[in-house]
C-alpha cells in the first residue's frame, strides 16, 4: 500500500514540474534552464574578455560623451537657475518699488487733503457770522 502510494506521488511530482527522474535524482526543467543561463554566462564572459580589446575604444568614447552630455546639462541647469533667481529678484525690487509709491501717492493724498480742510477752515473763520432774525 504504501509503495503505491510513493509511486503515485512521484508520478505525480514529475508529471507537474516537468522534469526528469534519473536513478534517484530529480532534474528540473528550470533547473535545466539555470544550468543552461549559467554555462551560457560563462561563455559571454570568456568571449568579452577576447572581444574587450576591440570594444573598449567604444566603451571609452560613449563614456566620453556621456560625461560631456553631463557637464553640459549641470552648465545650463544652473545658468537656467541663476536667470530664474534673477527674475525673482527683479520682480521683488520692483513689487516692493510699487509698494514704496503708492504708500508715497496715499501720503501726498492724505498731506493734500489736509491742506484743503485747513484752507476751507481759515476760509470759515475769516467770514463773518451771519445773524439769523
Amino acid at each position: 500500500m504504501e509503495e503505491n502510494v510513493l509511486e503515485k506521488t512521484e508520478d505525480k511530482n514529475t508529471k507537474n514540474a516537468g522534469g526528469v527522474h534519473m536513478g534517484g535524482f530529480f532534474i528540473s526543467n528550470r533547473s535545466l534552464w539555470f544550468m543552461a543561463g549559467g554555462a551560457l554566462g560563462a561563455v559571454a564572459a570568456i568571449g568579452i574578455s577576447k572581444l574587450s580589446n576591440k570594444i573598449r575604444p567604444a566603451a571609452v568614447g560613449v563614456t566620453k560623451e556621456g560625461l560631456a552630455f553631463k557637464e553640459w546639462l549641470v552648465a545650463n541647469y544652473e545658468k537656467g537657475k541663476e536667470d530664474i533667481e534673477d527674475i525673482v529678484a527683479e520682480a521683488k525690487h520692483a513689487h516692493q518699488k510699487d509698494l514704496e509709491a503708492t504708500a508715497e501717492s496715499a501720503k501726498k493724498e492724505k498731506d493734500m487733503l489736509r491742506t484743503v480742510e485747513q484752507m476751507v477752515e481759515e476760509i470759515l473763520k475769516r467770514r463773518p457770522e451771519k445773524k439769523e432774525e
